[in-house]
């Protein structure tokens, strides 16, 4: 992208005060776009920010808007999975674009990935924007992220969560996933992720221990590991028990400690103050053993060992 460029705001889930979207877009204008959303964008249906068939034609419109060059969701909440049914009829815009959000935006992450064959952004939504809470240096590796095609972030000090980690490795693929109840909400439907050869990113709020351990195992008997290369852990927070006690990390350690494949927890991406952004479905290279890390790439073509 450059400066100046079109940034098309939507919301596929659930609804936000109309003063977070104004102060989100003046936001992005401070950073040198030009912003565009639909009048009509926030008219909720109860937890929803409009009806299903508006917000399906508010993504279509979007997605293959010629004049637009980023998409990026206001909230997340619930609700893109169930536009995904008319999602998955689209014929692929003929115009690629960058798709921004995180949270409930995993169900479009997944399409946009698989079907459509694009990269996407996994990143912080328009409300966060609008709240402030990104650091300095979070909001300029953002505006990097968007800016230079050349970008890459390296998420250095990974922590190795089984031994399969520890076996001095590298691991070239592309990452994949997102949110954890979104991404279990999607298995056996045509928008369940395809994790063979790829690294599983997951992250979670809210949800206690025995909750995660329930995604995680459906996940395993869903086959979503058997083939996968790695597994990376982000932010996993706010699951406390009634008594205040966190089984979260806990219940994290003893799932994969038997998995056969690298799993690593440290990633700063997911719910909690620092959101990095982090490429979805281009070149990433996870380093295991001695000194673990990932590298992610903004684009895949351009970042390929050159033979």
């Amino acid at each position: 992208m450059q400066k100046g460029d079109l940034i098309e705001i939507i919301a596929p889930g659930s609804a936000a005060p109309i003063e977070i979207l104004e102060q989100g877009v003046q936001t992005l204008k401070s950073w040198g776009y030009e912003v565009t959303y639909s009048p009509d964008l926030l008219k909720p249906e109860m937890y929803l920010a409009n009806s299903d068939e508006y917000r399906f034609e508010s993504f279509k419109k979007a997605m293959t808007n010629k004049e637009s060059k980023a998409v990026w969701c206001l909230r997340g909440g619930y609700g893109s999975i169930r536009i995904l049914p008319q999602i998955e009829e689209m014929a692929v815009p003929k115009n690629k674009k960058l798709l921004i959000g995180f949270s409930d935006i995993t169900s479009l992450h997944a399409v946009i990935n698989q079907k459509w064959k694009w990269p996407s952004l996994h990143a912080s939504l328009i409300d966060r924007l609008k709240l402030g809470k990104l650091t300095p240096e979070n909001t300029a590796e953002l505006q990097a992220s968007l800016l230079n095609i050349e970008f890459s972030a390296l998420f250095k000090n990974l922590k190795p969560l089984n031994a399969a980690a520890k076996r001095n490795k590298k691991i070239t693929s592309s990452v994949i996933g997102g949110n954890l109840v979104v991404l279990v909400s999607s298995i056996g439907t045509p928008s369940q992720i395809n994790t063979k050869d790829k690294i599983i990113f997951l992250e979670e709020t809210g949800e206690r221990g025995y909750r995660v351990d329930r995604c995680l195992q459906q996940m395993k008997q869903a086959g979503l590991f058997d083939q996968a290369a790695a597994v990376v852990l982000g932010d996993f927070i706010n699951g406390l028990e009634s008594d205040g006690k966190d089984m979260v990390p806990d219940t994290l350690k003893n799932f994969f400690a038997n998995l056969k494949i690298p799993t690593f927890s440290g990633v700063q991406a997911g719910h909690a103050e620092i959101q990095r952004p982090l490429f979805f479905n281009t070149r990433s290279v996870l380093t295991c053993g001695e000194a673990p890390q990932m590298l992610i790439y903004s684009d895949y073509e351009i970042h390929k060992p050159r033979k």
